[in-house]
């Protein structure tokens, strides 16, 4: 779709609404927004790779919980010995929900950089088709910022994958320790280790925080605005 042809369409389409040709770049009301965004593929690429990085926020303030909630049934089994098949048992489900947010936040991400290419390869090739040059370069300054922050948040990312690693191999290493015993002397054995990733979970769950902040800049500079 040509500029002068979309902005044909939104003016047509009501006297109240004003739409913008590019996703940051204007204003839609709340009752247009909806309207605005399916008449254009590249609204909707950029809407719903906004919505799911929006949607990821929650997600990694559950996995930082998750986390915490692990090194704790870790450390109530090696340090506050009692039923310790019913405590094993107990880490053992907080182990595996813990390895499902950290696949669940991967899977997230990669989805999130899919769609975000997508979005700006049709910005790129909507910027082409814009005869004004002014026009075309103001779009493509914006273009340039969506990209860097959209870099910034992948970069993020490889902080919390670099954390993630050690610590999902030590809990993983600690578990197959656990799993052929729970002696006295075994969880003894195991405890110190137990401290160490518990230590090493502060340095994630601060990466993750961090992400978590960006996801949220970069989701919320993306949204069409609604005033």
């Amino acid at each position: 779709m040509k500029l002068s042809s979309s902005l044909a369409s939104f003016s047509l389409a009501s006297s109240v609404c004003a739409a913008a040709v590019l996703l940051s770049a204007g204003v839609l009301s709340t009752g247009c927004q909806s309207s605005a965004v399916k008449q254009s593929p590249a609204l909707k690429q950029g809407a719903d790779t906004a919505t799911a990085i929006s949607k990821s926020v929650d997600l990694l303030a559950s996995a930082r919980t998750q986390i915490t909630r692990t090194t704790a049934a870790l450390r109530n089994l090696t340090d506050r010995p009692g039923d310790t098949t019913a405590q094993y048992k107990v880490a053992l489900d907080e182990i595996a929900k813990m390895n499902a947010d950290a696949a669940t936040i991967s899977a997230s991400v990669a989805t999130i950089r899919a769609q975000g290419d997508t979005y700006l390869a049709e910005w790129s090739r909507k910027i082409a088709a814009i005869t004004n040059p002014e026009l075309r370069d103001a779009s493509f300054v914006r273009r340039g910022e969506v990209a860097a922050q959209l870099q910034a948040m992948y970069k993020s990312y490889q902080e919390v994958r670099a954390a993630y690693t050690p610590f999902l191999t030590g809990i993983g290493e600690i578990q197959t320790v656990l799993g052929t015993d729970l002696s006295p002397k075994g969880l003894a054995a195991a405890s110190p280790f137990v401290a160490k990733v518990s230590a090493d979970a502060l340095p994630l769950n601060a990466a993750l925080g961090k992400l978590a902040d960006n996801f949220s800049t970069v989701g919320n500079s993306m949204q069409p605005s609604a005033e």
